[in-house]
């Protein structure tokens, strides 16, 4: 890790400073991205979800609670669902961050996951043990009883749910926000898979556009976990939503979930072949990513989701990206976003190799350091 970002005489000065009097060399590239028009609207809005946090907190949202274990059975699924502590602690070690400057997320309630989903879908998730076990692809949890399994594997997830929704909306005030979890994306409406039983995406976008009675309403979604990102595509179509979200998905066309029909909400498809390495991949992205801004200009949010499953070796993903290349293009999406003047909101989502939690770490260290976010808090 790199160099230190956050001494406690630069905490404690920010944590003294009144609401939006930082001095301005201090403020990340980002200040300007955000919208402050927006965030007085929605600062309210977020009760049942913790509720709006002080203003010497980074835009970065954790839980411990997102960590899901339950007596191995977790090992026999190839995510490591305990990643996110260990980011964090890389984060930690390397002085980035500080774990008391993060923002705790809340699980969403049951009524707060009914803004996207059914409530016959919440019902056999919360009733059925073979539910749970198809939506996390581990078979045995059909043993377990449904009390057990709601403690153990959908609260956390729940958890993680209620912090991309509260990170969308930090993303509006201080022009960016990370979410060290979620990233559920092939989780729809009526239906979850892949490990993702909640659609966090779309309950953070949906939130986040009636919280500011529409003010924000037009959402660009920038999806580069090696997989398809079929849930989000089918809460697209689900809610008619053609012309307030555009879609660009970059994945292993070769790889699950292989779902024709969500590929009809997809605005910017890029397929690619096993293999693809940096110079292909990172060609195909700024492509993409420029087309997006001209066919789709002035977006509100800019949602990312950061897969590191294009990971080299990752035996999911079956990409060839090497970890610079990784870095690279998590650089590039926020370069892209800062350079429209775009809020960006990062989801860590998928990575199914041990290398994975270091590269991710690095990304967010050379996010740091490249646009200043550490001196990002008290902004609000």
């Amino acid at each position: 890790m790199g160099a230190r970002h956050s001494s406690s005489a630069a905490g404690a000065a920010a944590a003294d400073a009144p609401a939006g009097a930082l001095d301005e060399r201090r403020r990340s590239s980002f200040a300007a991205c955000a919208r402050p028009d927006i965030a007085t609207t929605i600062r309210d809005k977020y009760g049942d979800l913790g509720g709006w946090p002080a203003a010497d907190k980074l835009p970065v949202v954790y839980n411990e609670a997102y960590n899901i274990g339950f007596w191995g059975l977790e090992k026999l699924h190839p995510f490591d669902s305990k990643k996110f502590r260990r980011v964090l602690a890389l984060l930690e070690a390397g002085g980035v961050l500080r774990r008391q400057q993060l923002v705790q997320a809340s699980e969403a309630s049951q009524a707060v996951l009914q803004e996207v989903h059914t409530p016959r879908y919440l019902a056999k998730l919360n009733s059925s043990s073979f539910t749970v076990a198809q939506v996390t692809e581990l078979a045995p949890l059909v043993f377990l009883p449904p009390f057990l399994l709601r403690k153990k594997v959908l609260q956390p997830m729940a958890t993680m749910a209620g912090g991309s929704m509260l990170a969308a909306a930090l993303a509006m005030e201080r022009g960016w926000a990370i979410n060290l979890g979620g990233g559920m994306h092939h989780a729809a409406p009526d239906a979850g898979g892949g490990w993702c039983p909640y659609a966090d995406i779309h309950l953070a976008l949906r939130r986040l556009r009636v919280a500011s009675g529409g003010a924000a309403t037009r959402f660009l979604y920038v999806d580069l976990d090696v997989h398809q990102g079929n849930g989000v595509e089918r809460c697209k179509l689900h809610f008619g939503e053609a012309e307030q979200v555009y879609i660009v998905d970059v994945y292993n066309g070769r790889a699950y979930p292989w779902d024709t029909e969500a590929k009809r909400a997809i605005n910017q498809r890029v397929e690619l072949e096993p293999g693809t390495g940096d110079d292909q991949y990172l060609g195909a992205l700024a492509g993409a990513l420029a087309r997006a801004f001209e066919e789709f200009p002035n977006p509100d949010l800019l949602i990312y989701n950061a897969g590191t499953d294009i990971l080299q070796g990752d035996p999911l993903g079956r990409l060839g990206v090497s970890p610079g290349g990784v870095v690279q293009r998590d650089r590039l999406v926020w370069a892209t976003a800062v350079a429209h003047r775009t809020p960006i909101l990062q989801l860590l989502s998928g990575g199914y190799t041990p290398a994975s939690t270091p590269v991710i770490a690095r990304c967010i260290e050379t996010l740091f350091n490249e646009f200043g976010l550490g001196a990002d808090v008290g902004t609000g």
